[in-house]
């Protein structure tokens, strides 16, 4: 079992702008919590894989080649396989995050 809070408590006290931690595997699929902090990550794709944004605390701005969403704390998006993305925030925000790993 993880605790989630211990795991975002733990990331949140350090200070880099962006930090994750493996937490488990779902259908073999990584599990991780990501705290970003005023962080953009740089535009990718995941081409076999749809990726899923969980919003733990705070906001985060997923944008896409099809638009921009802006989450808040308890929302979730999926980004579709092969679809251009990257994640912002301009404070503190906490993610959950799985994905496929791609071969």
């Amino acid at each position: 079992m993880a605790n989630l809070s211990e795991i975002a408590q733990r990331l949140s006290s350090g200070t880099s702008d962006w930090a994750s931690e493996w937490v488990d595997n779902f259908n073999g699929n990584p599990v991780e919590i990501r705290v970003m902090r005023g962080a953009i990550a740089n535009w990718h794709i995941h081409k076999d894989t749809d990726e899923m944004f969980v919003v733990l605390s705070g906001s985060v701005s997923i944008d896409t080649e099809n638009g921009s969403f802006n989450l808040s704390q308890h929302d979730c998006l999926v980004v579709k396989a092969g679809t251009q993305h990257r994640a912002r925030t301009e404070s503190t925000a906490t993610l959950m995050t799985l994905i496929n790993p791609t071969p």
